[in-house]
């Protein structure tokens, strides 16, 4: 009995030590990509909402083959949802257009609910948080409509900032 507690104990400490290792280099990649980047996280969105006609519901830096890029969903006029995957180099350059079918409900609904735009909530997260924008989405946390903004802070931490999307304060 104690050999499996003891061999139990050793396999789930492996699996959690190697979850925060995969967490750090995710941490990592993102402070790389946000060195490297042209241009932030809401300049992304509005180049994907005035040169694609995207309500972006979600948005983030990442990497791709050690390039910073950024992946935007939104949905268009035609209530599709779009992905779109750029350059943070340079907005013009999109590396994937994707079309993921007609948009859900729930996604419509958000949209249609919130009453600033994700703009203004990652400007309301950064005077809360200082930092770098790096991750945004449109969610429904308990029944309260909220954008989720992670933040990249002066030391190099990942913070999540809810700004209530109905309100424009930030939500504890």
């Amino acid at each position: 009995m104690q050999r499996t507690l003891s061999t139990t104990a050793l396999a789930l400490t492996l699996a959690l030590a190697s979850l925060s290792g995969s967490a750090l280099a995710s941490t990592a990649d993102k402070i790389a990509a946000v060195q490297a980047a042209r241009f932030d996280l809401a300049q992304a969105i509005q180049s994907a909402q005035s040169q694609h006609g995207l309500k972006v519901l979600k948005a983030e830096i990442d990497t791709k083959k050690k390039q910073p890029i950024y992946e935007v969903s939104g949905i268009n006029a035609q209530g599709r949802e779009i992905k779109l995957k750029f350059s943070a180099l340079d907005a013009a350059k999109v590396m994937e257009n994707k079309d993921d079918g007609a948009a859900e409900k729930k996604d419509t609904d958000r949209l249609a609910a919130a009453k600033i735009g994700i703009n203004d909530a990652i400007a309301t997260a950064l005077k809360h948080t200082p930092g770098k924008a790096i991750d945004v989405d449109l969610d429904d946390h308990l029944g309260v409509l909220t954008y989720d903004v992670k933040i990249l802070n002066a030391a190099n931490t990942e913070v999540e900032v809810r700004v209530n999307a109905v309100e424009g304060n930030i939500h504890q």
